[in-house]
């Protein structure tokens, strides 16, 4: 058992609700059998899921609801901003995908580690969710991913990571909205998607942290070869149909 796990498991040991103080930074580091930078960096962890907070001067105490919902808002403000960017500048998708190779693969990397009972039922309703949605209508069927994607992420037990990952998908999905439509559209990557998705999910099942990091680089760099490519047929379809309206080639097809 890890040393955050240890703490957690202490939290619900002793009983101790939202607003409740854990024990002093000596006395717990003396009490874990840890020096105490150790400690502080298990503490630091905590934090960024959404755990526990810290009061300068105050301690530490287990996170209420009002300041994780409070930091949700504040990544939120964070993010809104990037929406009008990624809606006028074409390839601004390509930023996005990056940033989510990194954070998806990292949320399927913890989710495998930290998954609770309830986490893995959650994300084995929304594998046959985007399975029942295979071959239905394309704006089903991305909400059945992105649901699937935020399940992973919501298992990941950090809180920043989940807030994130869902602002960006947000983000992508109003960069390349026609574009993921094609992609839904087009029967033969059904297979590979299911199949794709079923390896990471039986990757975080199997509590196989680095097995599960590798599928979610797997998916991802499925989907963005896939619509680069419709973007680049997209541009191509564009060209062709911007060159006939054009007068000199419309005069030399009259002559």
């Amino acid at each position: 058992m890890s040393l955050t796990e240890r703490i957690e498991a202490m939290i619900v040991e002793r009983k101790l609700s939202p607003g409740g103080r854990l024990p002093p930074e000596r006395s717990l580091a003396a009490e874990l059998d840890v020096s105490r930078s150790r400690l502080r960096e298990a503490i630091q962890q905590l934090i960024s899921r959404g755990i526990v907070v810290s009061r300068r001067g105050g301690g530490t105490f287990v996170a209420s609801q009002d300041a994780t919902q409070s930091l949700e808002r504040a990544l939120e403000r964070a993010l809104k901003p990037l929406l009008p960017m990624v809606q006028g500048e074409a390839g601004y998708w390509r930023d996005v995908m990056e940033i989510r190779k990194s954070l998806d693969t990292d949320a399927a990397y913890y989710a495998a580690l930290r998954a609770t009972d309830l986490d893995k039922e959650r994300m084995k309703v929304a594998f046959a969710a985007m399975s029942a949605a295979e071959g239905g209508n394309p704006q089903s069927q991305a909400r059945a991913d992105a649901a699937f994607h935020m399940a992973i992420a919501e298992a990941s037990h950090n809180v920043i990571l989940r807030q994130i990952v869902a602002g960006l998908s947000e983000l992508l999905q109003h960069s390349i909205a026609q574009s993921l439509m094609q992609f839904y559209r087009q029967p033969d990557l059904a297979p590979a998607l299911e199949r794709q998705h079923g390896l990471i999910l039986d990757a975080i099942l199997a509590g196989q942290p680095d097995e599960a990091r590798k599928a979610a680089a797997d998916h991802l760099a499925f989907v963005e070869e896939n619509l680069r490519v419709i973007e680049d047929n997209r541009a191509r379809e564009l060209r062709a149909s911007e060159a006939l309206l054009r007068p000199e080639f419309q005069g030399e097809n009259l002559s």
